[in-house]
């Protein structure tokens, strides 16, 4: 199973290589683009000036913060979280039920010590009688 996630990892790094470098050449070494969205002509793909690199770099930008920090701390939140909460919850109630164990078996336990005291004392006055000195 590790092995088809491998590939299929490599597969997709290469789509996506390969869409980075037909986007690049189809906007700086093809025709230029005319988009035209809402009203609005956008030219693409005949200078490269200033607002095509600082456009890129937006984008870029954003998507390394949504990489890098959006999606661990979605993951963080969304599975670590959980399995915290339910593991809380575990742990607060085997402590309750020890808690109420000890409460309830309390005399038996203060009766327990009793007769464990009484009998280690008779058990070594018996063993100090039967040996002589």
């Amino acid at each position: 199973m590790k092995t088809l996630f491998k590939i299929l990892f490599v597969i997709t790094a290469l789509l996506v290589l390969m869409a980075m470098f037909g986007g690049f050449a189809l906007l700086h070494h093809g025709p230029g683009m005319h988009i035209v969205l809402d009203d609005s002509e956008f030219f693409l793909g005949g200078g490269g000036g200033f607002g095509d690199w600082l456009g890129a770099s937006i984008g870029l930008l954003v998507a390394g913060v949504v990489c890098l920090v959006v999606l661990p701390l979605v993951l963080l939140l969304g599975l670590a979280l959980p399995l915290l909460v339910v593991g809380g919850v575990l742990v607060v109630a085997v402590a309750s039920l020890l808690g109420i164990g000890a409460v309830l078996g309390s005399p038996l336990i203060l009766l327990g010590l009793l007769l464990f005291v009484v009998l280690r004392n008779r058990s070594r006055a018996n063993a100090a009688r039967s040996t002589p000195v």
